[in-house]
Formats: C-alpha cells, structure tokens, sequence
C-alpha cells in the first residue's frame, strides 16, 4: 500500500458535559507527523495544524479510538474518496480462532500476526456454543480475534502454516456469526476468586509488545482465565483508576494513557496471584526496574512511570473490582 501524504477521517468525539456527540474531520500529514481537525458543523478549522508525533499512523482504521489531546476520537468513516481507497485496496477480514490446544501459544501466535502487519480490531477469550463448535470445528474455549490488512488471505495462510491447529474463518457470513458470539454482550470466561488483572497499556499494543507481554504471563505459568481488547473513554480510564487519585501525581498522565488507545485486559491465575502478578511486572517506575529488576516486564516494555507498559492489580481486594471493570461491565457496553 502507497503512502498517501495525507489522511482525512471523519471521527466522532463524545462531549460529556453538553451530554452530545460532535463531529470532526481529521487530517493526518505524513510527512511531518501532524494534525489539523474540522468542525464539520461549523465548517471553521478546530484544531490547526500542528505536531503531535505520538498518533501512530497504524492507529488509524475504521473502527479505531485514538487520543489526541486529551480527546477520545472515534474514526467513523473516511474524509475523502482518496482515502477511502488507500486503506480499502486489497484489505480483507479474517477470524482466527486460537483454539484450547495452543492457547498456551497464544502470545507467540498474536507476535506473528503483528509481524506479518495484521491489523487486529478485536480479541476476546470466550465459550464458544456447542452448534458454533461442531459447524467451525472450533473448541469450546477459545481467543477469537478479528484482524484485517492488506493481502490478508497471503498472511493468514502462513500464520496458518506455522501454527497449524488455529481456525482461519473468512467468509462473511462465518465472520459475522463468530463477530456476535465473542464480542456481543453475555457470559464472561472471568472467575471471581484467586485471581489478578493485567491491563496491557495502549502505548504499548501500538508498539507491538502485546503478544511478547502476553506469551511472558504464560511462560511465567500464570493460567489465562480471560483475556479482552477495550478501548476506554476518559471517563472509564477515570473510574478504573480512582483508586490512585490524589495517591500518585501521575494520576492524569495515567488516565490519558489508558484512554489513549486500545488496551489488552488479561486475567491471571496461580498461586497467590496477586504477588506474583506485581513479581513479573516489577515496580511501577521503568528506571528502578532497569536497575534492581532488569528482567520485569516493565524493564522491557515501560518507557516511563505513565508509559510503563502494563498495570497490574496491587491489592487482593481489587482483583475481583478490577476483573469486574472489565470483563463485565466494560464487556457488555
């Protein structure tokens, strides 16, 4: 795919103190990393141009929220047929399934899937029914994960190549059946008790790293009891992390961040999850990881106290609060 030396977007963005939504087109220039915004009512420029090198152009789909300033913005549709053809060429849509029998593979299969340049728009770990098994010879738990890109049907054949026992599905009426069993509201795959919560940060699934942080719990021996791809509003960001507000003065760095971009929820289990989860991530400030826990996932992943790579549960009373925020009230929005 060519590169365009401009983006146009129409994106949406939720005003929650007038309780509506506005409408805005987004341009994204190339060549130097900028924005500029639109108000499509007003017709009158929003934002004027300017740098912001931290929006990475693979956040850029239909589909996507993105953070810029602060802003939550979800691109809705194309600004222009130029675009509309640029990202539209030869992408295809895919289901794979990771099925029971290499879930403990999943975090190395979802590293090639981000190394072959497909594109993932949602993940869940789910139950799937018996009649949806039986029909996509599927197993009843499961990671479903729908991911498009350009020439998809070459890369999924290798993904397939290399990891034999996953479930490719891409015609669209499979897709669409499999779309409103995993990701529509209903039963969680989450337990209640003897449980932790890693939240793998959107700074760092738009690096890359979710596949590695994920394949690092299993090596570790953590079992993964749910797994979601979310996408957080200032507002859930806010709720999430309460707890730390007024506790540590990185708080709305924090809050940005997480609602900068899609996160990877994980639920772990082991022995005294909890301490354990804490044990592999390290400390919360990358330098002291570098330091006194070089091997910590936060040594490799985190960048700074706010871009640390992944939060994780700090208390035993949180598990069960946090595992909730997710994996029930976030699930079924």
């Amino acid at each position: 795919m060519s590169r365009l030396d401009r983006y146009a977007f129409k994106v949406d963005y939720f005003d929650a103190q007038a309780s509506l939504t506005r409408q805005y087109l987004l341009l994204y220039y190339t060549e130097d990393s900028t924005v500029e915004m639109h108000d499509l009512k007003t017709k009158r420029v929003f934002l004027k141009r300017c740098t912001y090198p931290s929006l990475n152009p693979k956040e850029l789909f239909i589909g996507a929220t993105v953070g810029i300033f602060s802003r939550s913005l979800k691109l809705v549709d194309y600004g222009d047929e130029v675009t509309r053809r640029h990202f539209s060429g030869g992408v295809g849509e895919f289901i794979i399934v990771i099925n029971n029998e290499c879930l403990n593979e999943m975090g190395n299969i979802i590293d090639k899937m981000t190394f072959l340049e497909l594109r993932i728009t949602n993940a869940r770990m789910t139950n799937c029914p018996e009649n949806v098994c039986s029909e996509f010879n599927i197993t009843k738990r499961s990671v479903v994960i729908l991911c498009n890109g350009s020439d998809a049907s070459v890369k999924v054949a290798t993904l397939k190549e290399e990891y034999p026992k996953i479930t490719i599905i891409s015609n669209p009426q499979g897709i669409a059946l499999i779309r409103d069993v995993a990701f529509g509201p209903g039963s969680t795959t989450a337990v209640t008790r003897d449980c932790s919560v890693c939240v793998i940060k959107p700074h760092a699934v738009m690096s890359g790293y979710h596949g590695a942080i994920l394949q690092r719990l299993i090596d570790e021996g953590f079992h993964i009891t749910a797994l979601g791809m979310y996408t957080l509003s200032m507002a859930d960001a806010e709720d999430f992390l309460e707890v730390y507000n007024g506790v540590v003065p990185e708080y709305k760095r924090l809050v940005e961040q997480m609602s900068s971009g899609p996160c990877w929820a994980v639920q772990v289990c082991s022995e005294n999850p909890v301490h354990a989860l804490r044990t592999v991530c390290g400390p919360h400030d990358p330098e002291v990881c570098h330091v006194l826990f070089p091997h910590s996932i936060r040594s490799k992943f985190g960048i700074d106290r706010t871009r640390n790579g992944v939060h994780c549960t700090d208390l035993e009373e949180d598990a069960p609060l946090e595992s909730e925020f997710f994996f029930s009230l976030m699930q079924n929005m």
